[in-house]
């Protein structure tokens, strides 16, 4: 399930949680304070947040301060408040929930960068194994190109034999006329960069990333879709990028 759809997913949770807790709840307001009730309703927001992020959790907590005001705040049934200690908890609640509503997306967001930094040590480490194990040059290329979500890659000597290619069509393509920065594959000599959701795009019509080797090598990429690369995941590219620079001659077919 993506990020989005799972958002989604809490984001009607906790509207409809905080709505039904609000009713849940009536048969204790005439015993408990609006304000210890509302601890449950910050529990919620909490639990949403942390599992939903940030939109669903401010979503919950401003349904939850109006169902706490609507259910459990004289006049019942209203959203008039009558007395200063439940404007309080209403406010309090309120107030409550943003905040953690905020911190549910902080913690969305490190879990989304562990995620991304754990996949591409795992690509690195299947690379080097690939590598090491001296399997086709042409698999290598495509286990990077699925990986990174590229369009294509093409290794090629200097004087542009073709070595390896994927897809194998990618080949017939014309060869970039773009030369990468090494360590952050970003389009050299220039201070213009396309700018996708996730990061910056590669160049219109790929690019080409001369590797360290004893022979001349380049590889060529090109993008796969339009909302970039992290610059994690682009230093991860050219890692893989030097490690099959610095294979022997012989893994590369």
């Amino acid at each position: 399930m993506s990020q989005d759809d799972r958002g989604a997913v809490w984001f009607v949770i906790g509207v409809g949680a905080a709505i039904a807790l609000g009713g849940a709840l009536t048969p204790l307001r005439t015993l408990m304070a609006a304000s210890t009730l509302a601890f449950v309703f910050i529990a919620l927001t909490i639990v949403v947040a942390e599992m939903g992020g940030r939109g669903p959790g401010l979503a919950t907590a401003v349904v939850s301060a109006l169902s706490l005001n609507f259910f459990l705040i004289e006049p019942y049934l209203s959203l008039e408040i009558d007395k200063p200690g439940d404007t309080a908890a209403f406010i309090a609640l309120a107030a409550c929930g943003l905040i953690a509503a905020a911190f549910g997306k902080r913690r969305v967001r490190t879990a989304e960068q562990v995620s991304r930094s754990r996949g591409d040590l795992e690509v690195l480490g299947r690379t080097a194994a690939s590598l090491s194990a001296r399997a086709p040059i042409d698999e290598v290329l495509e286990g990077l190109r699925r990986s990174f979500g590229l369009g294509g890659l093409v290794l090629q000597r200097g004087d542009e034999r073709l070595i390896a290619a994927a897809p194998p069509s990618q080949a017939a393509l014309p060869p970039p006329s773009i030369q990468l920065e090494p360590s952050t594959l970003a389009a050299a000599n220039t201070r213009v960069h396309e700018l996708g959701r996730t990061g910056f795009r590669f160049p219109k019509g790929g690019g080409r990333l001369p590797l360290q080797s004893r022979e001349p090598l380049v590889l060529d990429l090109w993008e796969g879709n339009t909302e970039g690369l992290t610059l994690d995941e682009r230093r991860a590219l050219a890692v893989a990028a030097l490690m099959i620079g610095v294979a022997e001659p012989t893994s590369r077919g």
